[in-house]
């Protein structure tokens, strides 16, 4: 039986691993609120994409890190949150330990947009030392097709937000008995300043113009949901991970060339 995951293999398995050129899948993620409904970790979602994602292409990925940047969600207890410039710190040690042994084709599945600016920094400081370094990142509820939301999600307005779909969806597929599932509906419409329609932690809409902010989500939401109205599944939760994992491995085999 071929291993996929590093943590569960012998250092002379990967060894042998290594040495055929193969994708490292990094999965990242955070320990935040996502409303009252949904348990903290997302990153346990980004865990199953990265095991499903490896074991497809029979490519190899590492443990999550289960912490991200998630300052803006501070005022909500068991949010976990580390300074950017330590998850960059992170991420590069990382990096540079799979250069030591000269794996270069890394990617992340990223579960937390706070990690972002992270991975740029981090990716961009060793690839002006290392050439070879051939890095991409997978932005995992952004992947997902216009034509696929519109199918999953039958509405007027997209769903999608923090505490909101897909990952409300997706944990209640993930892990059923962890989650509150007694809601069917949530009734939710995004704020407005001053008539300008604030998207997200990070940007409003003026006049047609998309210009950054900087909130907390206390700001913007006492129960840490921000999207418009949705009605989350399990039937929802596993088509989107199935269209998630598809299009990762697409993409992947046509960055890196079919297997």
């Amino acid at each position: 039986m071929n291993k996929h995951a590093l943590h569960l293999m012998t250092w002379p398995e990967i060894k042998k691993e290594f040495e055929k050129n193969k994708v490292i899948f990094l999965p990242l993620g955070s320990m935040e609120q996502h409303g009252e409904h949904s348990i903290n970790g997302d990153f346990l979602a980004a865990t199953h994409v990265a095991e499903k994602v490896a074991e497809r292409s029979d490519n190899l990925y590492a443990p999550t890190l289960p912490f991200g940047n998630s300052n803006y969600f501070k005022s909500f207890p068991g949010t976990i949150s580390l300074r950017e410039e330590t998850v960059t710190q992170i991420l590069f040690d990382i990096i540079e330990n799979f250069i030591d042994h000269e794996q270069y084709k890394i990617v992340f599945l990223n579960g937390h947009a706070g990690n972002k600016s992270s991975i740029n920094n981090a990716v961009r400081t060793l690839g002006e030392e290392h050439k070879n370094l051939e890095v991409y990142t997978f932005n995992l509820w952004q992947t997902l097709t216009q034509k696929q939301k519109q199918e999953m999600y039958p509405t007027e307005s997209d769903p999608s937000g923090h505490g909101a779909e897909p990952l409300t969806s997706i944990m209640r597929y993930l892990y059923p008995e962890h989650v509150d599932a007694s809601q069917e509906n949530f009734e939710r419409n995004k704020r407005f300043n001053n008539g300008n329609e604030i998207l997200n932690l990070n940007q409003m809409n003026v006049d047609g113009v998309n210009v950054d902010i900087y909130v907390n989500m206390q700001d913007i939401s006492e129960d840490g949901i921000y999207s418009n109205t949705f009605e989350p599944s399990k039937e929802i939760g596993e088509k989107a991970i199935d269209y998630i994992v598809d299009n990762i491995l697409n993409a992947t085999n046509k960055i890196y060339g079919e297997r």
